[in-house]
């Protein structure tokens, strides 16, 4: 099925298309995941959804939402930095204009998931490294789950930790800086034709 995949500062949405973001995130969260984030009205929101973030929502044909993630800079509060300081084991949280936080990436998967990523999650990840060479990000920074990370060295991403994993509430965590320079475009879109 073709899906739309859509990256936007928070204000070029309409309310419904962003109410529809934190129903997934509540959806996938605290209902699948088993998380412990607040719910209020069955969306999951937090204090860095008031920073202005970019989104990235991708629709499917009928328009339902099956995908989001957050992107913002990290010079000002981001969530590794501010909520999740321990999985930086005291090196100091990265404020730069070339990098930026991913989070809250949410997919609602159709069909069977297999060990590695989903089309769907491939091509989000495709959009997501596209949106940061054109923004003149080199790299973004994110707090995730030790089976991403290992799905992310699988696929030959450039991807380094911060430290060891950390235990938080039912995830064994751990920061990472996702890379997107050639190793990661070479694993996303192939081998890069050379400059002339």
């Amino acid at each position: 099925m073709a899906h739309s995949i859509r990256i936007a500062p928070r204000k070029d949405f309409e309310s419904k298309e962003l109410w529809d973001m934190y129903k997934l995130r509540a959806k996938i969260f605290k209902e699948r995941m088993g998380w412990d984030v607040p719910i209020m009205s069955g969306m999951e929101i937090d204090g860095y959804d008031a920073l202005d973030p970019y989104y990235m929502m991708i629709h499917d044909q009928s328009n339902a939402l099956k995908g989001c993630w957050r992107a913002l800079p990290t010079e000002g509060p981001y969530m590794l930095k501010d909520t999740f300081p321990e999985l930086l084991h005291g090196a100091a949280a990265p404020e730069n204009p070339k990098i930026w936080e991913l989070s809250r990436f949410a997919i609602e998967a159709d069909g069977p998931q297999g060990f590695g990523f989903s089309g769907l999650s491939l091509d989000a990840l495709r959009e997501i490294v596209t949106f940061g060479d054109r923004m003149g990000i080199e790299s973004y920074v994110t707090v995730t789950t030790t089976s991403i990370e290992r799905m992310m060295r699988r696929a030959h991403f450039g991807v380094s930790r911060f430290g060891p994993p950390i235990r938080i509430g039912v995830e064994n965590a751990v920061a990472v800086v996702f890379d997107i320079g050639q190793q990661t475009h070479e694993a996303l879109f192939g081998n890069m034709p050379k400059a002339a």
